[in-house]
């Protein structure tokens, strides 16, 4: 029986302890980039800690030494030298889906990477979907729209190979940026690898949300409403969601790697953090998130 030791991994750590110092760099103003600029532009360096730790991170105190030294200074050195380059710019892709009589829907949309923005048409228009998308050198966008009475169903994603702009600015301008409109119930899913996703629902009609990510940071503002389910998961990055206010909430939030932040009226009550008053709350959300390595956000 082979009974030699293993040391413990150092790849979580290390990417709390740089994630923590980038945090407070970019809050003092020492440098322009955040934490999720770098994850979304350097994402890269985490696949090559995960392999050096996998290959002499685990053997001895020198491995682990020696992985630890060569990440952080791929890393701090790829920070210095590409904080103030130029950012990239991108031809865009026109969507748009009449109304017609659409009653109910369900969006997915589906981005490799880069950032998503999703708000909500003025109540007048006389389109369910439109926006622009920006593709990246090698991307194309698939659009599907099944139209069926009162019912449709989008489906926006990314498809081909795509030149990854590991160090360019992309991070700071919505490459997908689209409006719903607020009149039709929506069930929204959301699932991309790298970036970013800012979902501003507060107008609109949600049924169902269901995001997942791989590494970035989704931000959630939510529509007062009724019996919405929320979903996320995600893999390495930031969860944040704002919850309107007078709705209950009952969250159960699983974190790695991490921390989950909320409010401090919220009781706890087995795996679940209730709101104040959530049993006789007219308007009620179930949320239930995943993390693999990073922080939760309720507020």
């Amino acid at each position: 029986m082979n009974n030699r030791y293993r040391r413990p991994s150092i790849t979580g750590p290390v990417i709390l302890i740089t994630l923590g110092v980038i945090f407070l760099l970019n809050n003092l103003g020492m440098i322009e980039l955040n934490a999720w600029d770098v994850i979304m532009r350097f994402w890269p360096i985490l696949l090559i800690a995960v392999g050096l730790d996998i290959l002499i991170g685990h053997r001895s105190a020198w491995g682990a030494a020696i992985a630890l030294v060569v990440v952080l200074a791929i890393l701090a050195g790829g920070i210095v030298f590409f904080d103030n380059q130029p950012r990239w710019t991108y031809a865009s892709e026109s969507v748009e889906i009449p109304l017609g009589n659409v009653k109910n829907a369900t969006v997915t949309l589906d981005p490799a990477l880069g950032y998503l923005y999703v708000d909500a048409l003025p109540k007048e228009s006389k389109v369910l979907a439109q926006g622009e998308v920006r593709p990246f050198s090698g991307e194309e966008i698939s659009e599907t729209v099944d139209i069926t009475s009162m019912r449709a169903t989008i489906d926006l994603r990314s498809k081909d190979f795509i030149m990854m702009p590991f160090f360019s600015g992309w991070s700071d301008q919505p490459s997908w940026d689209l409006a719903l409109h607020p009149g039709v119930v929506t069930d929204l899913i959301v699932d991309f690898g790298v970036g970013k996703a800012e979902l501003d629902l507060r107008d609109l009609q949600i049924g169902e949300i269901q995001v997942e990510h791989g590494i970035g940071q989704t931000i959630l503002l939510l529509p007062s409403a009724d019996n919405i389910e929320v979903y996320l998961d995600g893999g390495i990055g930031e969860i944040r969601v704002v919850i309107p206010k007078g709705v209950g909430v009952r969250l159960r939030a699983n974190v790695g790697i991490g921390n989950v932040q909320v409010p401090s009226d919220y009781t706890r009550d087995g795996d679940f953090y209730l709101s104040p008053g959530y049993a006789a709350a007219g308007k009620q959300i179930e949320m239930e998130i995943d993390l693999g390595i990073g922080s939760v956000q309720v507020r």
